[in-house]
């Protein structure tokens, strides 16, 4: 089918062009202001779409006949449409010119900063939706999906982050071991990357091959800066409390040089959540050189340093007894102060060198270098032969009983409920008693109970992109390049905080307690014994991962009067390995030194269709089908101690189409688009500390943490999608979005269960769970608005509605063994393999905002509130507890954890231009 396909847009591709009637749209984008031309202006005609060249300039190569409305949009302008009567001849709109905005953008106005939780919990899954940040679209289901949708962490398509590429300048900044787009990089820097060239899906990008998800292109050129200086001052009740920007650009001087500055300052004794302080700077330079009309040479440098306290979920049970559904356990007092035990902290700064090459009008050639590098590392607390320090230990609970036959005392249950409510030594972490407890240790000569140590990763990457533009003629051009990336990371734990003790020694505690009589099996390292860890010091794991990629690409583009069409195809190579620095006890003979080398050669092939009604209705039709590389985060079975390799490891397959129909008028614009993508061998990983026993029939298990690898997942993303604006009147707009999903896994994946103690072999199991919903995401949402703008005044109310919503599964619940001896009718069978979904909800967001020209200043005051109807019941996500009862068969021994949207916010942002 998928050949099929293809082939009959092949064959279009051949037979259209013997209709070219070849004319165009031609104009020049100047500055009302200034009478300079802008580049980097997006003009945009139906499903049609070009960038202003240097000089102001933009050729829209056979249009629709009729009326066409044609855009001009530029961060900082006020957008402009001109409706036009085109006839299929030549029409030049000359000088078109465009004022600059009084009004703040979207991402001023602090509708961006509502995902910023993202970043702030346990929760590794709640960043797959940061990407959404940055579609910055004029689609209103995209730009709707990415701000407004953000509270409930919706996923476009359901797709996670991995499928939607970013770029800065052409180079790409998604994370080389998970795939994921590296937002924190530029965090704070809105000014420095707001102009955006944004591609929807599988649509054609002409700078790179894309991705499912949709494909970002941030234009840090300091030519296509806007000349300014600007001042900001926000104030929120989010992630952080203060945020305070600066932005200086000279725009292109006489002297064809460009400068921008900017800076940001984000900062919060504590957020939303209790214990979440914030603590952020960030800088950026920009500066252009323009050599003559055909070489450019650009420099940028950029960072953002980090440190935030995060947040953690935890049970049912504990939102129940304090009643507050933003319980943190990751924090406690300390001589009176709060410290949060989980602290980010990163710095991973870039530089990018690029040249722009105009080697002849027809044809173009970008060249970039880039290098990042730095360290980014989390803090956790850790103990040896000590109680569990976490205040929300399913030991430390009122409902916890040892003996599930014997009834829990309600006395006892009573007086724990009460010290929770009461007693912030109980309900928090008591840094004070771990302090007291290495202090009596250190006068018996004892190493810490208690320690803060730092996972920390440690990068240096180097990427090359070059890729060439050519018009072969009116109606077709050509673009290809090829990427090159160079990545290595040091993955190590670091001692950050002994807590007011001595020492502490390099031995797995769980080993020496399983294993007391073999006194290598215990050691982190053999060719280190024993050896005694101070602050600073790296212990416990170490090693490097590298890998080397190089991507090829080329896509032809099509453009006749009644279709556009587009062909495209890709092959990537891949290599990866692991470099042990410490030779593990439990696996001497594979954790030391280099692991074999894992190659992958993969492809990918794309088409795209667009059928030009007239000027106003477009039909559009994209499939792909792709192959991809593992990721480096799931290659290893447990990448910490050793270097075997996940089984099974093999490229994942994909394959999408998506079927749209546009309609763009004056006062209305819409999209409808049907959507399918499969996925098949995707890979999973979970780890975790497990007490019960595995097998449910043998006796020599001993407790220990274990690595489960789930391989072999196929899964269908299916839906509709619609988005919809209405202009009653130049001032008075109605907007309408929905997404309805069907994401589901499809088959019976195997999961590979790895014990980190060696006491077993490694088992491998059937999971049943086909026709399971994907977690992570609303798979309904919708949202209805009603947009104002008068005498620079704008008003937004939005309702939004979310549905749909399921926990992440536990694979080890849904093996036979978790229903081992269980009848059909017993009911323990229904709780342990049902998947849970998350109740609906809806919220209510508003914005208001009032600007000011006086002469060539711009004053701005913008107020977004977010769930004013304080909807604290809206589950944006969690998991069930890897570990399982399988004694008593008892889904409710380890309750799953779960984590709120925010109740009502605010953001509050001044804006001062000039």
């Amino acid at each position: 089918m998928k050949k099929f396909l293809f082939l009959v847009m092949l064959l279009l591709f051949v037979c259209l062009g013997t209709f070219a009637q070849n004319a165009f749209i031609s104009g020049k984008v100047l500055d009302a202001g200034s009478n300079d031309p802008v580049e980097g202006v997006i003009v945009t005609a139906g499903t049609m779409k070009t960038l202003t060249e240097a000089d102001g300039s933009f050729i829209l190569k056979n249009p629709a006949t009729g009326n066409i409305t044609i855009s001009f949009t530029m961060q900082g302008y006020e957008t402009i449409e001109k409706t036009v009567s085109f006839e299929g001849k030549n029409l030049n709109l000359g000088s078109v010119q465009i004022k600059l905005s009084s009004q703040n953008e979207a991402a001023d106005n602090g509708i961006s900063e509502i995902s910023l939780a993202n970043l702030d919990s346990d929760d590794e899954t709640k960043d797959q939706s940061i990407s959404g940040l940055l579609q910055s679209s004029n689609d209103i289901y995209v730009s709707t999906s990415a701000y407004t949708f953000g509270t409930a962490y919706y996923r476009i398509r359901g797709y996670d982050n991995e499928n939607q590429s970013v770029y800065i300048n052409n180079i790409m900044v998604n994370d080389i071991e998970n795939g994921r787009a590296t937002w924190s990089e530029w965090g704070g820097l809105n000014d420095a990357t707001r102009n955006k060239e944004v591609i929807n899906g599988l649509n054609t990008a002409k700078f790179s091959f894309g991705n499912l998800g949709g494909t970002t292109n941030i234009l840090t050129r300091a030519s296509m800066q806007r000349k300014q200086t600007k001042i900001s001052y926000a104030l929120s009740n989010r992630t952080y409390a203060n945020r305070l920007m600066f932005t200086y650009s000279t725009g292109l001087m006489e002297n064809n040089w460009a400068i921008t500055l900017s800076g940001s300052r984000r900062w919060g004794d504590e957020g939303y959540v209790d214990g979440t302080f914030y603590d952020a700077w960030a800088y950026f330079l920009g500066v252009e050189k323009k050599i003559n009309n055909q070489h450019s040479i650009a420099l940028t440098a950029f960072g953002a340093p980090t440190r935030r306290g995060q947040q953690g979920g935890t049970v049912k049970e504990v939102y129940d007894i304090l009643d507050n559904k933003y319980y943190n356990p990751n924090w406690g007092y300390q001589d009176g102060e709060k410290r949060n035990a989980k602290v980010k902290n990163f710095h991973e700064p870039m530089f990018l060198l690029n040249h722009y090459w105009t080697i002849s009008p027809k044809t173009k050639l970008t060249t970039s270098l880039a290098y990042s590098f730095g360290k980014n590392g989390t803090t956790s607390l850790n103990w040896y032969n000590a109680m569990d320090p976490r205040p929300d230990y399913y030991r430390n609970l009122p409902n916890y009983q040892s003996d599930p036959n014997i009834p829990i005392n309600p006395v006892v249950k009573e007086y724990i409920t009460n010290q929770w409510k009461t007693n912030s030594n109980v309900s928090q972490i008591n840094w004070d008693r771990l302090y007291k407890v290495n202090y009596l240790n250190n006068l018996e000569g004892k190493q810490a109970s208690y320690t803060v140590e730092n996972n920390i990763t440690d990068h240096n990457q180097c990427s090359f992109n070059t890729f060439l533009t050519q018009e072969l003629n009116f109606n077709t051009t050509f673009t290809g390049g090829i990427d090159i990336t160079s990545y290595t990371a040091s993955h190590y734990k670091e001692l950050d905080d002994l807590l007011g003790g001595k020492y502490w020694i390099d031995i797995d505690d769980y080993a020496q307690r399983d294993f007391p009589n073999d006194p290598n099996r215990m050691q982190n390292d053999i060719n280190h014994p024993n050896r005694i860890i101070k602050e600073g010091d790296k212990f416990e794991y170490n090693y490097d991962i590298h890998q080397n990629s190089e991507n090829l690409w080329a896509q032809v583009l099509f453009n006749y009067k009644k279709f556009d069409f587009s062909i495209a195809g890709s092959i990537t190579q891949t290599t990866f390995w692991r470099d042990g620095k410490m030779k593990n006890g439990r696996y001497p003979g594979s954790s030391y030194g280099e692991s074999p080398k894992k190659d992958f050669t993969n492809f990918g092939i794309k088409g795209g269709l667009t059928y030009k009604i007239n000027g106003r209705n477009f039909i559009t039709a994209n499939a792909a089908y792709l192959t991809r590389a593992p990721f480096v985060k799931n290659a290893f079975i447990a990448p910490k101690i050793r270097n075997d390799f996940s089984p099974d490891l093999t490229s994942e397959k994909i394959s999408s189409f998506d079927l749209s129909y546009l309609v763009r008028y004056p006062s209305f614009n819409a999209r409808l688009t049907v959507y399918n993508t499969t996925f098949e061998n995707q890979i999973e990983i979970n780890n975790f500390y497990y007490e019960e026993n595995l097998t449910a029939v043998s006796t020599s298990y001993t407790p220990t943490f274990v690595n489960q690898v789930m391989t072999g997942i196929n899964k269908t993303h299916q839906g509709l999608e619609f988005g919809a604006e209405y202009k009653l009147t130049s001032q008075l707009s109605f907007i309408g979005v929905a997404g309805w999903g069907n994401y589901r896994y499809t088959n019976r994946p195997k999961v590979t269960t790895s014990f980190e103690n060696g006491s077993m072999p490694d088992s491998t199991k059937l999971v049943y769970c086909k026709n399971f919903y994907v977690n992570g995401t609303p798979q309904t949402a919708a949202s209805l608005g009603i947009k104002y703008n008068v005498n620079y005044w704008f008003f937004e109310v939005k309702g939004n509605y979310f549905a749909k919503m399921y926990l992440d599964f536990s694979a080890d619940r849904r093996t036979l063994g978790a229903v081992y001896f269980l009848g059909e009718d017993d009911p323990r069978r229904k709780e342990i393999a049902e998947q849970e979904e998350l109740p609906d909800a809806f919220t209510l967001d508003v914005s208001i905002g009032k600007s000011w020209k006086i002469k060539d200043y711009f004053l701005n005051v913008n107020l977004s509130m977010s769930n004013i109807l304080n909807n604290q019941d809206l589950i944006t996500g969690g998991y069930e507890q890897g570990r399982f009862d399988y004694e008593t068969k008892d889904a409710s021994t380890y309750p799953s954890k779960y984590y709120y949207a925010y109740g009502r916010t605010f953001f509050l942002n001044l804006g001062f231009r000039f």
